[in-house]
């Protein structure tokens, strides 16, 4: 299971995604052809599905939502229930926050941090502020919305 995307491929899905630019807009920063940018979108887009598709099947959940757009997976755990958000963190991977009260501790802090560099990247950031636990919790509002 490939689980991180490649470098090139998550730079032009978050400059068309999370930054909001065109894809002759991205090819020309790049200095590339824009059909070469519309087929690692295209890729890009099917890697991620993939992704959170394997995680479901692996954690023996049902998907409730898939926003590549945005970066995330919904998904609900068929054992226990329980509703767990997956975000692709650019660098890292995919990473899983369960619902519940979030706690940005000693243990998660760096989890924390990552989450906020990825809700930034991918654009998910509006109109949420205040510490780490609050952005987390306001962004997986927003989600449900």
């Amino acid at each position: 299971m490939m689980l991180r995307l490649p470098q090139r491929m998550e730079e032009v899905l978050l400059a068309v995604y999370g930054r909001g630019l065109r894809e002759v807009d991205v090819a020309r920063e790049l200095g590339v052809s824009r059909q070469a940018i519309n087929k690692l979108v295209r890729e890009g887009r099917a890697r991620l599905t993939e992704t959170f598709i394997e995680l479901a099947e692996v954690l023996q959940a049902d998907i409730v939502r898939i926003n590549l757009a945005r970066g995330y997976a919904i998904i609900k755990l068929r054992q226990i229930g329980v509703k767990a958000y997956v975000f692709y963190i650019p660098g890292k991977g995919p990473r899983i926050v369960f619902d519940g009260e979030i706690s940005c501790s000693n243990e998660t802090r760096a989890l924390c941090h990552d989450l906020i560099k990825a809700f930034e990247s991918w654009g998910l950031l509006r109109s949420c502020s205040g510490d780490e636990e609050s952005v987390i919790e306001c962004v997986i509002r927003r989600l449900e919305e």
